[in-house]
């Protein structure tokens, strides 16, 4: 039996909310676990009737179902600002009179960037401007701290299972840019702490940062020799949170924020080109250990 064949045993008739589906690494998670036979519930903002990105093209959620289909999968799509509870919270609603549950949930929302002027900052740290970091802050943390509890509080806690993925970057030494390196590291403050609360439950939360990955913007905007052998594809990490999904020791992560890279090679993953890009552990700052809990 295959790794592949033995994931879609695994995974089939799953419920799979994949939010920020439209593009990059949420539509690849889509089409991922939609192959590896869950159904993929996609949502964000961008649909064709009213598309964030109008290049490249069809950066949208009905061109990510599309995909799903063509894989293989099932999958629907629903057009949610996931800045917005009372929006998520009929999401969730929704999903859940019609399906009966949401088993795992991919926090992958993300428009920090869609406010980002590049000719608006200055020479000086002090020089950012002001509403790049409130909009990094909305756009992830604020997002999947939203998302996450709204899960919980309908689907996940009731039933006393599931699994909360949340996709992110890593906080290496030394730190990058201001506002991202700040919001990235709220997105994974947030998995420790909430981790930290569900012991009880035994609800995994746990972050996933990819590599530097070719998503069609990176595609668009990068010169291809800029990326040539020093990226990975959008499905490497994606393939890297099906696995986490089947596997049944899950729980041993939670917490963590989990280098894509490195658990691909443990998991015996391979990227779309069958390549296993190295992983960025080597320079990363490793989670704490949850200490147990104590509420």
């Amino acid at each position: 039996m295959t790794e592949q064949h033995s994931t879609s045993v695994r995974l089939a008739g799953l419920i799979v909310l994949v939010a920020g589906a439209s593009r990059g690494l949420g539509r690849a998670t889509a089409v991922e676990f939609g192959a590896a036979g869950a159904h993929v519930v996609c949502t964000g903002r961008s649909t064709r009737a009213d598309p964030i990105h109008t290049e490249p093209s069809d950066l949208t959620l009905e061109r990510t179902v599309e995909e799903v289909v063509a894989a293989g999968g099932t999958a629907e799509w629903h057009r949610c600002d996931h800045t917005d509870p009372a929006e998520v919270e009929a999401l969730i609603h929704d999903v859940v009179a019609r399906h009966g549950r949401i088993d795992v949930l991919v926090n992958n929302a993300w428009g920090g960037h869609d406010f980002h002027d590049e000719e608006a900052s200055g020479e000086e740290v002090w020089d950012e401007p002001m509403d790049q970091f409130r909009a990094m802050l909305l756009a992830g943390p604020y997002s999947d701290f939203v998302t996450s509890l709204l899960t919980l509080r309908h689907a996940m806690g009731p039933a006393g299972r599931g699994l909360v993925l949340t996709t992110t970057w890593h906080t290496p030494e030394p730190p990058a840019w201001l506002p991202y390196e700040a919001s990235k590291a709220a997105k994974n403050r947030l998995v420790y702490a909430l981790a930290y609360h569900l012991q009880p439950k035994g609800i995994p939360v746990i972050a996933v940062a990819p590599g530097w990955m070719r998503t069609e913007l990176m595609e668009h905007n990068v010169p291809a020799e800029e990326l040539a052998g020093t990226t990975e594809s959008p499905r490497y990490a994606a393939r890297v949170m099906v696995a986490l999904a089947a596997d049944p020791d899950v729980q041993r992560f939670s917490g963590q924020v989990v280098d894509a890279g490195e658990y691909a090679l443990a998991y015996g993953i391979t990227d779309v080109d069958g390549t296993q890009p190295q992983p960025n552990a080597g320079r990363l700052r490793p989670s704490p250990p949850l200490p147990p809990y104590e509420g």
